[in-house]
């Protein structure tokens, strides 16, 4: 027998049961709303301990995924009149939070928001300054649109947004609520709202452009 022959085989090692990617496609496909570390495990085929090496908690997998979804979707970019980027923002983020189910919540509960959300905000309170609203007024618009983009998806669940919830509510009420405001709710709240959710946002600007003015 040679040297050669006399020694043992080198072990390779077992390739990674998977990495960090595969899980952030995996819960991806699973969605906000079903999102927990078991069903990504399952998913995927492997143990907690697994999952663990490469994200520390779900939060930390949320907070990836988050910013996955908010790099991919493209907020618009700060040109042409103020109050038509205001609008756009809040239409781009009621469209985003429609997109993912469960998206909402998830951001609201996160310690920070993702960089490229961050992006879109310094973008957008530069325009607002630029077309002279003072810096409190800046961040108040820009966070304000954001909550009115988000706010239906907040209160959505099985059984419907909460615009949608209340419209119908009201539509079906006892209460002696004026004709006029049940037609209000009836015709112009639709679903999902965002037509509901851009008015919203117009009479907000309105009030804004009333500051300015003054």
């Amino acid at each position: 027998m040679t040297e050669t022959e006399s020694r043992p085989a080198r072990r390779t090692g077992r390739p990674p049961l998977t990495d960090r990617a595969t899980l952030l496609a995996a819960a991806r496909e699973l969605g906000f709303s079903d999102l927990t570390v078991g069903a990504v495990t399952a998913r995927v085929g492997v143990k907690y301990s697994t999952f663990y090496r490469h994200f520390p908690s779900l939060e930390s997998l949320v907070a990836a995924l988050v910013d996955d979804v908010v790099t991919e979707d493209v907020f618009p970019d700060a040109e042409g009149r103020w109050q038509e980027q205001l609008l756009a923002f809040a239409a781009a983020t009621f469209d985003i939070m429609a997109a993912h189910p469960g998206l909402a919540p998830a951001m609201v509960r996160l310690p920070e928001a993702p960089e490229a959300l961050m992006s879109v905000m310094q973008r957008l309170t530069d325009r607002l300054l630029a077309a002279g609203l003072s810096a409190e007024d800046a961040v108040l618009a820009a966070s304000t649109v954001f909550q009115m983009g988000m706010h239906p998806w907040l209160s959505a669940n099985g059984q419907g947004v909460g615009d949608v919830r209340r419209r119908d509510q009201v539509i079906e009420s006892t209460q002696p609520f004026d004709p006029q405001i049940r037609a209000v709710f009836r015709d112009q709240i639709d679903d999902p709202p965002r037509s509901w959710t851009l008015r919203r946002t117009e009479l907000f600007i309105a009030g804004l452009e009333t500051r300015l003015a003054d």
